[in-house]
């Protein structure tokens, strides 16, 4: 039983060690400060926006893509802790072939009445979606 136990743990420290996950708030902050250090213009809408997918990072930040080309980081406004676990989101616009900043939110689809303001919207091309890819999913280290 001494041995099992033993093992057990030092298969948990192993693990624990092995991980390199960033907590929401870290994600956050890494995220603010890809911003700041690669200078991303921001939009205040998508025209022809047709929705084809979604990543989340964040309770703050999510991406949308209207296309595999098209990708856009969306930061959000208030309080939205269901974003980040949610299989599934819903967009709430008032032009069905737009996407406005400050006007339009984005809800989850556990709880469609708690809707979150899109704040920001930050067009992304391939280094700039490679780039924050690598910010919140840092590489694995050795230790």
């Amino acid at each position: 039983m001494k041995y099992i136990m033993i093992i057990i743990i030092a298969i948990t420290l192993l693990f624990g060690c092995a991980t390199n996950r960033l907590t929401t708030e870290e994600k956050n902050t890494a995220i603010r400060d890809y911003i700041t250090n690669h200078p991303l213009t921001s939009v205040s809408k998508i025209t022809s926006f047709r929705f084809h997918g979604w990543q989340s990072i964040s309770d703050d930040f999510l991406i949308i893509s209207s296309s595999p080309k098209h990708r856009y980081l969306i930061e959000l406004g208030g309080f939205c802790r269901d974003i980040s676990w949610t299989q599934s989101i819903i967009i709430n616009r008032d032009h069905s072939s737009s996407l406005y900043a400050r006007f339009d939110s984005i809800s989850s689809i556990n709880a469609p009445e708690i809707e979150c303001m899109i704040k920001t919207i930050y067009p992304l091309d391939k280094a700039q979606y490679d780039g924050i890819q690598t910010v919140i999913q840092p590489a694995e280290t050795t230790e």
